[in-house]
């Protein structure tokens, strides 16, 4: 658990930078199409966690994730020779792709290393030693961004979260129970979804969920920049309270984990997630966004432990990689093309305020999925 803190605590360092990429891009003139082909972009490595697995059959599976995660975000060290949209989002892109990759492999380490009756709360700790450093950089980095521009900034974020995934070659535990004897075909994952109801239906789930906010997300930063013209600093503070409010909430959602069970802990963020969408319908002012953000934050701890131990409670005994890369997979196919459903939305003449109010009640029917598994 402390090396994972400190391998944590530097990301946490490197995803605050990570945030300011829409807002970056959007001021470096990408248009509604290009916002949308960003964020279906942080979804490449999750849609390939399933050809991913082969990394898990390596002697050292740790070794490969940290290689994984170690050269995508080198890539950010580009940025201090790229100039304009297109080229940013390569580099993003590339970032996103290591990212996502070895996604089944840290959930069998995390099943392998965590006992099961403490594993929220211990990874709750963990998550709040990352979301200090969001909560500590975020105003600094909006700061900075106004006044260095992020061809200094995005290349410092890089080293950092280099740092961080080496970090985590510390770990000892047994790499044998990681290591998988054969990688999973499209006939593994389709047994999967065939023959366990419970897991297709948490799936069904999980893509309302992602729709209700992937749909809208290209639209997010379009508001941001033409309707409110928020600055990198005032980003930068509403960051600081989505930060805040992701730590408090770990150390809630990880005892809740522990006591309810995963599933019924995303059924309730599902719902909060309500007031992170439907705001974007009426807000005139920056500041107005601040509930937004701060519901971001008790969604975002919410999901980033509940998908993990979700997976693990759902899946059937030494299938946990299996099950992890499946749900990664969905994951993925729906980040990639939820984006793209809300600007042909919108260029079909649908109004944002439409579309957000849509991605509202899609937020809704997710939440009412889970209450069977919950």
């Amino acid at each position: 658990m402390r090396v994972e803190l400190i391998a944590a605590i530097a990301y946490g360092a490197f995803a605050t930078i990570l945030a300011f990429i829409p807002l970056v891009l959007r001021r470096s003139g990408a248009s509604a199409e290009l916002l949308a082909l960003y964020v279906a972009s942080t979804y490449l490595g999750t849609v390939l966690a399933g050809p991913g697995l082969f990394l898990s059959r390596q002697g050292r599976p740790l070794r490969m994730a940290v290689i994984c995660w170690s050269l995508a975000r080198a890539a950010l060290l580009g940025a201090a020779f790229v100039t304009g949209d297109v080229g940013l989002l390569i580099l993003a892109a590339i970032v996103w792709l290591g990212e996502g990759l070895p996604t089944p492999i840290y959930s069998g380490i995390v099943q392998q290393i965590y006992p099961v009756e403490d594993r929220g709360k211990v990874m709750a700790v963990i998550r709040v030693g990352m979301s200090v450093s969001l909560l500590i950089l975020a105003p600094v980095a909006g700061w900075m961004l106004d006044w260095t521009g992020y061809r200094v900034l995005f290349p410092l974020a890089g080293l950092i979260g280099i740092l961080a995934a080496v970090t985590l070659l510390r770990l000892r535990f047994d790499e044998g129970a990681v290591r998988l004897r054969q990688t999973p075909t499209i006939r593994h994952f389709g047994s999967i979804l065939t023959h366990d109801r419970r897991f297709t239906l948490y799936l069904a789930a999980i893509v309302l969920f992602g729709l209700s906010g992937l749909m809208p997300g290209a639209l997010i930063p379009l508001v941001q920049v033409d309707r409110l013209h928020i600055s990198y600093t005032e980003l930068g503070w509403l960051n600081l309270a989505l930060s805040l409010a992701r730590l408090l909430s770990y150390f809630y959602w990880g005892r809740r984990i522990d006591r309810w069970g995963a599933v019924r802990c995303l059924q309730a963020a599902f719902v909060i997630n309500i007031v992170a969408v439907l705001p974007y319908i009426w807000v005139t002012r920056g500041w107005m966004l601040l509930p937004t953000f701060v519901a971001t934050g008790f969604v975002y701890s919410a999901v980033d432990l509940g998908f993990i131990n979700a997976a693990i409670e759902l899946a059937r005994a030494r299938r946990i990689q299996e099950y992890s890369a499946l749900q990664a997979t969905i994951i993925g196919v729906r980040g990639i093309i939820a984006p793209f459903i809300g600007v042909g939305l919108l260029r079909l003449g649908v109004t944002g305020s439409a579309i957000f109010a849509v991605a509202g009640g899609l937020t809704l029917l997710a939440a009412r999925d889970l209450h069977e598994l919950a």
